[in-house]
């Protein structure tokens, strides 16, 4: 019995990390992105956004040629 317990628990903590997800963008207009969280972590969630976007304008801003 204990050992169906241990495996159960270590399946539930192996599944996903970040299960929520927002994605932000158009593909058409300077691309999308999507990016995934936990909306129980709302500081945390926002974290990940501002990286995101942060990135996707570093990526833009090299397709366009600048330094």
């Amino acid at each position: 019995m204990a050992e169906e317990q241990i495996i159960t628990i270590k399946k539930i903590l192996e599944g996903q990390a970040f299960q929520d997800s927002i994605e932000i963008g158009t593909p058409g207009k300077g691309g999308s992105v999507k990016i995934y969280g936990d909306f129980g972590d709302p500081a945390g969630f926002e974290s990940r956004i501002r990286e995101a976007v942060r990135l996707r304008k570093l990526t833009g801003d090299l397709l366009e040629g600048s330094p």
